[in-house]
């Protein structure tokens, strides 16, 4: 029997004071207008990032052992923002992932609601029909499956303020991190750079500033920190600490491997950094002694390895679980995403598929680089090299092709 699929409420998910400080997103000036819960939806809402917010960190720290408690396994934060609708403007039913082990946890930051607002989140069953309806409670949260449909009403006529949700999109982690010649495949490093540096290069930015920017009654050259920081000082705090983020990544880059995700928290002016390192030398070797692949018949011979090939690379992908460089994966999304475009595809489900895509693509190139590397294979046709060297310890067996692969495959 499949089970089903996580979908659990979650009451006084923060500690009071964290509540209050979410609470006070609503009246945040980095809300913009236009965003869908799909591409195509005609109806649109308002949307603020939150990724790097310390007090959105700090919730999801506190709430992280629940979380994977009923997930059944570590979970990691790959974005986090708040979406905000008004009375007529709501959500479009959707789906938020389509790979198996991603969740969302969906938090209502709002001091009050009240049961005349309406402004319900609702899931839906594989019937179609409405599963669960959720009211918007104080420091409420729904931890669920990203691949159940779900969508969140407009809040009514009686409610004319803006009706917050925080989204803090989630993957699991592997459990088990392999490691050969005593090195991490993945690690976690924490790095802590004092609250006196940070200001150092807040000032410093701010003093730079200070040569060039015109504010009415001051000389340029002559304009006091004090009001610098003012009018600058959260820019100039941003700059610092993408600045350090920098600094901090260079630094703890292994050899032969990535930093792959880096997120700042400010304690009390100190910047704490959680870095994510990849080192692909401590990958396993791939064992294809029992591992079955298909040749087809009726097709070209190109069109024959290829089809092999792509089965060999879905069994790297499969096989290998490690975070991926964040800024490779959207290149080469972006890329994937600008033809299919072209060719007249959208939507936010096509772009979650094509972005898979795009993720198996730069997994399946690290690990294909890493082979290579330890077989001292060079040249603009490594991937292939290496390909013929896996496929041939792999057992294939023969199958004519479909009508319907011979028109696709050629």
């Amino acid at each position: 029997m499949t089970p089903e699929p996580l979908l659990e409420v979650i009451d006084g998910l923060a500690p009071e004071e964290l509540f209050a400080q979410a609470c006070q997103v609503g009246a945040a000036s980095r809300w913009a207008f236009g965003h869908g819960s799909k591409d195509h939806d005609t109806g649109r809402f308002w949307k603020m990032e939150l990724d790097g917010i310390g007090v959105f960190d700090a919730i999801w720290i506190q709430a992280r052992p629940r979380c994977e408690e009923l997930a059944g396994g570590p979970l990691k934060v790959i974005r986090q923002y708040a979406n905000g609708h008004t009375y007529g403007l709501g959500g479009g039913v959707h789906v938020d992932d389509v790979r198996p082990g991603s969740y969302t946890l969906l938090y209502y930051p709002m001091a009050e609601w009240r049961e005349e607002w309406e402004g319900e989140t609702l899931f839906y069953g594989e019937d179609g029909e409405v599963a669960l309806t959720v009211r918007p409670r104080p420091n409420r949260a729904v931890l669920f499956d990203s691949r159940i449909r779900h969508v969140g009403r407009a809040p009514g006529r009686a409610f004319s303020g803006l009706r917050v949700t925080v989204a803090y999109k989630l993957d699991s982690v592997a459990p088990a991190v392999p490691v050969v010649s005593g090195e991490a495949l993945e690690a976690e490093v924490k790095v802590a750079v004092p609250a006196e540096r940070v200001r150092a290069m807040v000032e410093e930015h701010l003093t730079r500033l200070g040569q060039t920017v015109r504010l009415p009654g001051f000389r340029p050259g002559k304009i006091p920190l004090a009001v610098l920081e003012k009018r600058y000082g959260d820019a100039a705090r941003a700059e610092a600490q993408k600045a350090l983020a920098a600094e901090v990544a260079a630094s703890h880059t292994p050899e032969g491997g990535y930093v792959a995700t880096i997120r700042a928290n400010d304690v009390s002016g100190t910047l704490e950094f959680s870095v994510t390192v990849v080192r692909p030398a401590a990958l396993g070797e791939p064992v294809l002694s029992g591992v079955t692949l298909e040749r087809l018949t009726g097709i070209s011979a190109e069109a024959a390895r290829e089809h092999l090939k792509e089965q060999l690379l879905d069994y790297l992908n499969e096989g290998h679980s490690f975070t991926l460089p964040g800024g490779a994966v959207e290149r080469e999304f972006q890329g994937i995403w600008r033809a299919a475009q072209a060719q007249g595809l959208s939507g936010e489900e096509a772009a979650m598929e094509l972005r898979a895509i795009a993720e198996r693509r730069v997994r399946t190139g690290i690990v294909i680089a890493e082979l290579a590397r330890r077989g001292q294979i060079s040249g603009a046709d490594r991937e292939d090299r290496v390909a013929d060297l896996l496929m041939a310890q792999a057992q294939i067996v023969e199958r004519a092709a479909t009508a319907e692969e011979i028109a696709e495959l050629g």
